[in-house]
């Protein structure tokens, strides 16, 4: 694997999706407590803080498309493996990947061309850390 790669799909069953005119968004989520005390004050603690990712295609086909269809359909957890670092420049005993295990959202679309290989813009694939 290549710097940039990212497989999804079950532990240990990973596949690469395509990059092609994809954005990886990647955004901190807190979990947070919070209320007002007697005074009115608000209080807040952070319990836990997740990754939240979005991948972003500008076009993809139906075929692509429906890798992550079946991902979605799996309606389970998934493991997201983000390689940082070539396999071959830094060869070693640590994985040069982070490996998150996710919840994935439906998939937002919009679909441009009607025919065998449908043409699908904005297509958005949300993956929430569990």
């Amino acid at each position: 694997m290549k710097n940039g790669d990212i497989l999804i799909g079950a532990v240990d069953n990973e596949k690469l999706i395509t990059p092609g005119g994809r954005i990886l968004t990647i955004s901190d989520v807190a979990i947070l407590r919070q209320d007002r005390v007697s005074s009115g004050k608000l209080r807040s603690d952070i319990i836990a803080t997740k990754k939240k990712f979005s991948l972003a295609y500008s076009f993809i086909d139906n075929s692509e498309l429906s890798v992550f269809l079946d991902l979605y359909d799996l309606n389970t957890e998934l493991s997201m493996l983000i390689y940082f670092a070539d396999d071959e420049t830094t060869p070693g005993p640590l994985p040069n990947y982070d490996q998150y295990i996710v919840l994935m959202d439906a998939i937002e679309r919009t679909r441009l061309t009607v025919d065998l290989d449908g043409i699908w813009s904005g297509v958005t694939c949300v993956f929430n850390e569990v």
